[in-house]
């Protein structure tokens, strides 16, 4: 069953990278922008939400919820616009400012900048295995942006800020919620959530014609950003999580800006040197680090006591 888990979870992460990758098709062939496909992304998430939540018979137990505890409603307000909403913009807007490969790089450092807040927070310094996450994420970023040369940059530097701001709205998205996550179904808190961070964007962008997303030529990226990079992956993710430790999920998470790298090589020949392949893999290390030392910092706890 274990087994089956981790295929799930593998299967998520190649759907979310997936879902950067037919982004940056999208923009390549249509005129619409990055607030655009939020917009659209969202609506459409949050209605798909909006139906696993009625079906899973968590929608009225909700509202009756939030009628009893009236704060609820602007932490989820929060949630949907400074975390879901602004985490899609910059991340489709990095992309369309560069590539997927580099976005999902650049926005899987959130791990570390989650480590440095819990830390800042509670005035202590991170573990080893933390720390050494945050070593590697900045190190990663740095070969990757810069290929070690102090007088370059091989990135766009706006690919590099909003992939930045990404990482930073996507570790919102990692922490703030868990207070909701108590009260609340996770199913109806992404269903609400989409539907502020749509309505967010709407107003900062109001798309009145959706035909754009459903030309022939962009219809697959758009099926791909809603159905697989939303329902699917979500679906196996939850699955695999109910029997795997979020440990474990997390070291399964550095699929996604694995595939996103090695699947722009193919479909878009983006080509990184062996300076910013070396970054690229420093990130990914970097999501796994604090797992993996704590798998070895318990086996050699057990060598000693041995």
């Amino acid at each position: 069953m274990k087994l089956f888990a981790v295929i799930m979870v593998l299967i998520a992460g190649t759907m979310w990278a997936g879902t950067g990758l037919a982004a940056q098709d999208f923009f390549r062939k249509s005129t619409l922008d990055s607030m655009d496909l939020t917009v659209f992304r969202m609506f459409s998430a949050g209605f798909i939400m909006f139906s696993v939540s009625l079906i899973k018979g968590k929608w009225k137990p909700g509202i009756r919820e939030i009628r009893k505890r009236p704060l609820l409603l602007p932490s989820l307000v929060f949630y949907g616009i400074v975390g879901l909403m602004l985490m899609h913009y910059t991340y489709f807007a990095s992309i369309a400012a560069g590539n997927a490969a580099a976005a999902t790089v650049i926005q899987y450092t959130c791990p570390a900048i989650v480590i440095l807040w819990v830390s800042l927070k509670g005035r202590k310094w991170p573990a080893g295995g933390e720390l050494l996450a945050v070593v590697l994420a900045i190190a990663g970023v740095f070969l990757l942006v810069t290929g070690c040369d102090f007088h370059r940059i091989s990135v766009p530097a706006e690919c590099v800020y909003l992939g930045l701001a990404s990482a930073v709205f996507f570790a919102v998205c990692a922490v703030y919620p868990k207070h909701l996550m108590g009260a609340l179904d996770n199913s109806f808190i992404l269903a609400i959530g989409m539907f502020t961070g749509a309505l967010s964007a709407w107003f900062i962008d109001p798309v009145t014609d959706f035909t754009g997303f459903f030309e022939r030529d962009v219809l697959f990226d758009s099926f791909w950003i809603v159905i697989c990079g939303t329902v699917v992956a979500f679906t196996c993710y939850n699955a695999g999580l109910h029997y795997l430790s979020e440990s474990q999920a997390s070291v399964t998470a550095t699929v996604e800006p694995a595939v996103s790298v090695i699947a722009s090589l193919f479909l878009f020949n983006v080509r990184f040197d062996w300076v910013q392949a070396v970054g690229i893999l420093l990130v990914i290390l970097a999501i796994a680090a604090p797992t993996l030392w704590r798998k070895d910092s318990r086996s050699a706890g057990r060598r000693n006591g041995s």
